[in-house]
């Protein structure tokens, strides 16, 4: 394999986003640098070119230069953490071009990029290597999920990453990712993500909990979508058993044709700094099927907050005065 085609195999918007959350904002994806400490988002992936930038630091490229940028190593080692990643063996070889050849690709408009889906399913037994050791999971007992709403989830704990992990699964039920969370408290020094898929991720194709859920979301004739997978699980713990994670803050498009099939009421309760009306997706999805929304107007919870961070009091309070979309709408919200 050339050079060329490892990093073209590697969409450089999943491979950052280990490191840092990025935000869409006009096709472009914006997030807080990965390189360097700053408050403000000023590291930028374009993804019709698979090239980043950061204005903090003047730095940018492809998906090696940031490596070899993040891990401040050479370019031979950043190849072998590429490979790594892309799960690639053998020799990487670099094609020799004529001059002329090198000058004409600087000028070659760029390819539209599209993501490509990368899941695949996973075995049904993948979960069953981690193990279930009750003091590693306690860290998420202590925060309110029970034992029995883990068993549900398959929750687990990986020792080898330490991480708290649990699967993700497409609509039929199949595990197509394994999502960890790590347990190490200096995780920001180990650089490494809270957070982090165990597999590329590839095109966002799935609802977190649907699968699992699907029985109750029927019988309701609603689903409850937060965007992360433990909003699900502590939800579930106080009855709610006909939720979703969208597992970002955005709806993707995937995602809307999911819903528009099961053709239920959506309630979203995404996180309090997220604008709904600025999601098209969304707006689309309201033509197809009744669309409400939790939203926090009394300033019961933080300004970052899942609406289920606060307990099941303020939770409740939220759904039960959940707005319809033209509230939304007319509110500004």
């Amino acid at each position: 394999m050339e050079i060329s085609e490892l990093v073209e195999s590697v969409d450089i918007l999943d491979y950052i986003s280990q490191f840092t959350d990025f935000e869409e904002k006009n096709d472009e994806y914006w997030a807080l640098s990965p390189l360097k400490e700053e408050k403000t988002p000023s590291f930028s992936v374009r993804r019709e070119t698979q090239q980043f930038y950061d204005f903090s630091s003047g730095k940018g490229g492809n998906v090696l230069s940031f490596i070899q940028c993040y891990f401040k190593c050479s370019f031979p080692k950043a190849l072998d953490i590429l490979k790594t990643y892309a799960g690639v063996t053998g020799e990487i070889t670099q094609r020799q071009k004529l001059p002329a050849t090198a000058v004409a690709k600087r000028f070659k408009p760029p390819k539209n990029h599209q993501k490509i889906e990368k899941s695949v399913i996973l075995p049904p037994d993948c979960m069953e290597k981690y193990e279930k050791r009750a003091d590693k999971l306690a860290v998420w007992e202590a925060e309110g999920i029970t034992p029995e709403v883990m068993e549900k989830y398959q929750v687990a704990y990986d020792a080898v990453s330490n991480r708290i992990v649990y699967p993700i699964k497409n609509i039929n039920g199949d595990i197509i990712n394994i999502h960890g969370r790590t347990l190490f408290p200096d995780f920001k020094e180990r650089k490494l993500r809270k957070y982090t898929y165990f597999y590329p991720l590839g095109v966002q194709s799935t609802i977190y909990g649907v699968s699992d859920n699907m029985e109750s979301i029927r019988e309701k004739g609603e689903v409850i979508l937060f965007e992360g997978a433990k909003s699900v699980m502590q939800a579930d713990v106080w009855g709610f058993d006909n939720c979703g994670a969208v597992l970002t803050s955005h709806l993707s498009p995937e995602q809307m044709k999911i819903l528009i099939k099961l053709g239920c009421r959506v309630v979203f309760a995404l996180d309090k700094d997220v604008k709904i009306t600025d999601d098209q997706n969304i707006r689309k999805l309201k033509r197809f099927v009744k669309v409400e929304y939790v939203k926090d107007t009394k300033g019961l919870i933080g300004n970052k907050d899942s609406p289920v961070d606060a307990g099941e009091e303020i939770w409740r309070k939220l759904y039960e005065g959940r707005l319809l979309w033209r509230q939304v709408d007319s509110l500004g919200i």
